[in-house]
């Protein structure tokens, strides 16, 4: 890749990147700050041992949320004065974040073959857009369990 860094790692971080600009951009004002990305692609091992992608096998981002259904607009972002807006169904929230995180960064991101990495998506990826169900409550509040104590990746 460009950045001398493992595809995977490339498109999962630039995925948490995206989720932050919708989330601050207000495309996405119900999402919260905390978010987590992984992407799995399946590749073609050539005999001089290099790899070639083949596919995105699968994306999972698990990103915190507003209510849905419940949340309002004004409540949800400091210093919002536009037309009140309630946050999105479940289903109507994984479709926006595949449509305007997922797919969009994909478009983005240039493949060595120069074609955008969105080629490598399709039918065949699986999507786990919040596999856990909500997520509402997230950072030290969500993570600290009964120990009190804070899986360190989240702090830094």
């Amino acid at each position: 890749t460009e950045d001398a860094m493992p595809l995977t790692h490339s498109i999962a971080t630039r995925l948490g990147k995206t989720l932050t600009d919708v989330r601050k951009s207000g495309l996405l004002w119900w999402l919260r700050p905390d978010g987590k990305t992984q992407v799995t692609i399946e590749y073609l091992q050539k005999a001089d041992g290099s790899v070639e992608p083949q596919k995105i096998h699968t994306v999972v981002i698990s990103t915190q949320h507003a209510e849905p259904l419940k949340a309002k607009r004004t409540k949800e972002c400091a210093g919002y004065t536009g037309p009140e807006a309630t946050a999105p169904s479940m289903a109507d929230m994984n479709t926006a974040i595949v449509e305007e995180v997922v797919k969009k960064t994909l478009s983005e991101i240039t493949l060595k073959n120069g074609k955008p990495a969105l080629t490598l998506f399709g039918d065949h990826t699986h999507l786990h857009i919040n596999p856990s169900g909500k997520f509402i409550i997230g950072g030290p509040q969500g993570d600290a369990g009964l120990t009190g104590r804070k899986i360190i990746i989240d702090t830094h």
